[in-house]
């Protein structure tokens, strides 16, 4: 029977070391969001999800039941119009199977690659890294909206100053600055299990092509590296540019994810 559970109940479930560990990670990574939901069947976490209009995040172990994935199909169906679920990303077979299992249109996201580095290549550029507690929260949620269209995640104009409020208040988010105007953004988290993770970087329209976003980028990873952790992020694997980016960093591929929005 698949029930809504807790986040910290969520959080203590097992991993297996399988080839879903990019998946179980990325999903750890969201139950420390301040909206979340999470379903189980009592054996997996089958999925988590935070805020409005978000996709589900899906993580299971090797050899699922068929019972277990109609049940979750069905689960899918409910929320989709109880919870204004956006899609669903996961690994590549349990997505084409929920894709041929649900009874309304589909649209296939843009592939997402996982990435994580051991050592960073560090990179200089003109400016300075700054911290997000120094920055103007109305620039910042300007930039986070280029990075929402990219990601097929637009944010509304009437809520981009409070993104970039939240933005500014993230104790590991920062920016990079040329002469005080704000090129380029990054925030991320740290977990327990020795990593942390990137999860947004975009650099301004206007100031691409300079190095600024990898010098930003290698700084911060810089300073996961010496503290001896290593470093993990997703990136769409349709844009050549941020992932030449990352991988001049000192990212190496880690795997892939495939994903669909509801139509």
């Amino acid at each position: 029977m698949i029930r809504c559970i807790s986040a910290e109940e969520a959080k203590a479930f097992p991993f297996s070391n399988d080839a879903e560990e990019i998946t179980f990670k990325k999903l750890r990574q969201l139950l420390d969001a301040p909206e979340v939901l999470c379903l189980s069947d009592g054996k997996d976490l089958l999925f988590a999800r935070t805020g409005p209009d978000r996709p589900a995040w899906i993580y299971t172990r090797k050899g699922i039941s068929d019972e277990t994935l109609c049940e979750l199909a069905v689960s899918l169906c409910v929320l989709r119009e109880a919870r204004n679920l956006a899609g669903v990303i996961g690994r590549a077979s349990l997505v084409r199977y929920l894709e041929l299992a649900l009874p309304f249109p589909t649209q296939r996201r843009l592939p997402l690659t996982a990435y994580l580095c051991e050592k960073p290549n560090v990179f200089a550029a003109e400016g300075e890294r700054v911290h997000a507690s120094q920055l103007n929260p109305a620039v910042c949620g300007e930039l986070l909206a280029e990075l929402g269209e990219q990601a097929r995640e637009p944010i509304p104009e009437s809520e981009r100053l409070a993104a970039g409020q939240r933005f500014c208040e993230s104790p590991l988010a920062y920016g990079w600055c040329i002469n005080g105007t704000t090129v380029a953004l990054l925030r991320m988290t740290e977990q327990e299990d020795g990593l942390a993770y990137i999860n947004n970087v975009v650099t301004d329209a206007k100031h691409r092509g300079h190095g600024y976003g990898k010098a930003l980028v290698g700084s911060v990873v810089q300073d996961v590296y010496e503290r001896g952790k290593r470093t993990m992020l997703y990136a769409d694997t349709s844009y050549p540019a941020s992932n030449a980016l990352y991988r001049a960093v000192g990212f190496a591929e880690a795997g892939r994810l495939i994903g669909f929005d509801f139509v």
